[in-house]
């Protein structure tokens, strides 16, 4: 068997007709099994990945007589059976190779069967037989669980060798040392759930996607030992673990109740509480886990320590470093002739009630185009109109704002859970004057508002702009700017950034050339070098355009978007890369002009008719008041 990501170059006197069969698409009509018993989960750990009970299907062994390229497909399409390590799938292979088959672990994605193409080579003999398998990859699940969307032009291609058996049958006799399955098949097959490590200050704990297949296996044992084992490669430089990184653990489950121990930990207080937190976040997301106990340094700790309480509806700790990012009640801020205001409920059905901010921002005497408000709900950063200046003001009686960067070309800005204000800066070479974009801005801010005149600061960057690309900053504390390193930016165009609330992240819309904004999430990692932002992981791709996005949670994002040919609206994007996206639907009879989001609160929109609107259930919207660009703080 041979494995390749591109088109290989050898066997040229199959190449040709392989590569047409992948142009077009085409799949030649072979006996494949199409059934086999379908069986339904017990619960337990499989069912539980999905929160019910799950139907599996256990496909039949190959048909007699099949030829090369239905053997091929029957066993791709058995390879998606986990059940009894892959005994559906090594139905389809030769006695000696049978029992010696091993799957890393690794799985290669592709879109579906209509896609991949199939072509047989049989030998002069008859007796042995290569099957090469060419598809457009859609991406890759690594052994850890973490799944990579495949880059443009990535191809699967694998060839197989086939023998005659003492039977006269075709099996495989090299097969190889991965999965290969459609996306179809995936989504039966696997369910993506988090493990969760701290962010950069042990503040809070930040989601880590991984698949995990469903079978009828114990997925908390396996989700326990991914969770020690350490973050996926994508996200490890960006977030610590309280477990050591030469860590084992030794895991059971029975009745309901995890049992952890755990080697090579020194099981100190604060290291006891991080293990313990960890744990309780990845574990509550299986129905199943009742209860867990953590032996660590000598002791054993139970979890909830009160018999009457279980994982899911007791309280500990934990709930101090909740994903979420944030604690207490948040409130929604938007603006209206100028001045910004505070909208905020004592209960979620209670009426929505404003007031307008103190200092500076509830003022109005500056016209901002973009604003944003730090976590902790002391401080509002703003763009200037025009876009050249970025100022920073309290929200307590009395403030002013002061500018605190200044001689770029600013596009959006962004406060992270530790008090920091990102912020972006067009470099691009070839925008319209300066002087015309900012009369024209201008002009779009409110006309009874008047502008102040705050002193500017020294311009960082030096005004000096580049190729087509984006400066980004993190300004530390609000104040001190210092100079993102950010190469997948570099010849980009930020519309929009948007940082996580726990700082390990960051969500951008960006867009080269004249393409339309596509959406991405990169990782934020500080270290003695400086501040990174990389591992551009794209998402929503299915969305035709994007023209915002907010964090609703450490594992979700909401978007303002619309499918090909679609009408405009919000969408749910899980942070997996797999998942599908979800509407959110629209306010009835306007256009959407920007979203909200934050945890466990509605959505927000500010509208083109200058309305903000709200929705609870993602299908019912309702109209707040009069006001613009409506924001939570983040």
């Amino acid at each position: 068997m041979t494995t390749a990501h591109s088109a290989s170059p050898g066997r040229t006197r199959r190449a040709g007709a392989a590569a047409a069969l992948l142009a077009l698409g085409l799949s030649a009509c072979a006996t494949v099994p199409s059934g086999g018993p379908v069986v339904e989960g017990e619960g337990g750990a499989a069912g539980s990945l999905s929160g019910s009970g799950y139907v599996r299907q256990i496909p039949p062994g190959p048909q007699r007589d099949v030829e090369p390229n239905g053997l091929v497909r029957g066993f791709l399409k058995s390879m998606a059976s986990f059940e009894e390590n892959h005994s559906a799938a090594r139905e389809y292979l030769a006695p000696k190779t049978r029992s010696d088959w091993l799957p890393s672990g690794r799985v290669l994605v592709y879109e579906d069967s209509d896609k991949l193409a199939l072509d047989a080579e049989v030998a002069d003999d008859g007796e042995t037989a290569q099957v090469r398998l060419l598809s457009s990859q859609l991406a890759t699940i690594d052994a850890s669980g973490q799944y990579t969307p495949a880059g443009a032009g990535q191809v699967i291609d694998v060839t197989l060798d086939l023998v005659r058996t003492g039977d006269d049958q075709w099996r495989i006799s090299d097969p190889p040392e991965l999965l290969v399955l459609s996306r179809s098949d995936v989504d039966l097959v696997y369910r993506p759930l988090n493990l969760y490590f701290f962010n950069r200050d042990r503040s809070t704990l930040v989601p880590d996607a991984v698949f995990l297949p469903v079978s009828s296996d114990r997925s908390a044992t396996r989700l326990v030992k991914m969770l020690v084992a350490g973050p996926t490669s994508w996200l490890d430089d960006a977030v610590e673990s309280a477990f050591p990184k030469d860590a084992t653990a030794d895991v059971a489950y029975d009745s309901g109740t995890v049992t952890v121990e755990v080697d090579n930990a020194s099981g100190g207080t604060t290291q006891r509480f991080g293990m313990r937190a960890q744990l309780v976040w990845t574990l509550r997301q299986l129905p199943e886990v009742q209860e867990l106990r953590l032996r660590v340094g000598g002791l054993d700790i139970d979890i909830p320590a009160d018999e009457s309480e279980n994982l899911h509806t007791g309280e500990g700790d934990w709930d101090s470093v909740n994903p979420a990012g944030v604690t207490g009640s948040l409130r929604a801020y938007f603006v209206r002739d100028g001045r910004m205001w505070a909208l905020e409920s004592d209960s979620r059905d209670a009426q929505l009630t404003e007031s307008r901010v103190a200092g500076a921002p509830g003022a109005g005497q500056v016209a901002l185009e973009q604003h944003a408000v730090s976590l902790d709900e002391d401080r509002v950063g703003g763009i200037r109109a025009g876009g050249k200046e970025v100022v920073v003001a309290g929200t307590s009686e009395g403030s002013d704002y002061t500018a605190v960067l200044s001689g770029g070309d600013y596009t959006s800005l962004s406060w992270d859970g530790y008090g920091n204000l990102w912020v972006a800066e067009d470099v691009s070479t070839g925008r319209e004057s300066d002087d015309d974009r900012q009369q024209q801005d201008s002009e779009e801010v409110a006309e009874d508002t008047e502008r102040g005149d705050p002193s500017p600061t020294a311009s960082p960057s030096g005004g000096e702009a580049g190729d087509v690309g984006t400066r980004v900053w993190m300004l530390r504390g609000g104040t001190d700017p210092v100079e993102v390193d950010a190469p997948e930016l570099a010849e980009s165009r930020v519309t929009a950034l948007r940082m996580s609330r726990d700082g390990t992240r960051a969500a951008v819309l960006s867009s080269r050339g004249e393409g339309l904004p596509r959406l991405a999430v990169g990782r934020v990692v500080h270290s003695d070098a400086g501040i990174t932002l990389s591992g551009e992981f794209p998402l929503a791709t299915e969305l035709q355009e994007i023209t915002d996005v907010a964090w609703r949670g450490g594992d979700q994002l909401a978007v303002v978007g619309h499918v090909e040919q679609g009408a405009e609206q919000s969408y749910l994007v899980a942070l997996d890369g797999s998942t599908e996206t979800t509407s959110a639907g629209a306010p009835p009879g306007t256009d959407m002009g920007g979203i909200a989001a934050a945890p466990g609160l509605p959505l927000l929109s500010g509208t083109e008719d200058d309305n903000v609107w709200m929705t609870d259930d993602r299908i019912n919207w309702k109209r707040v008041g009069v006001g613009t660009n409506p924001v939570y703080p983040g």
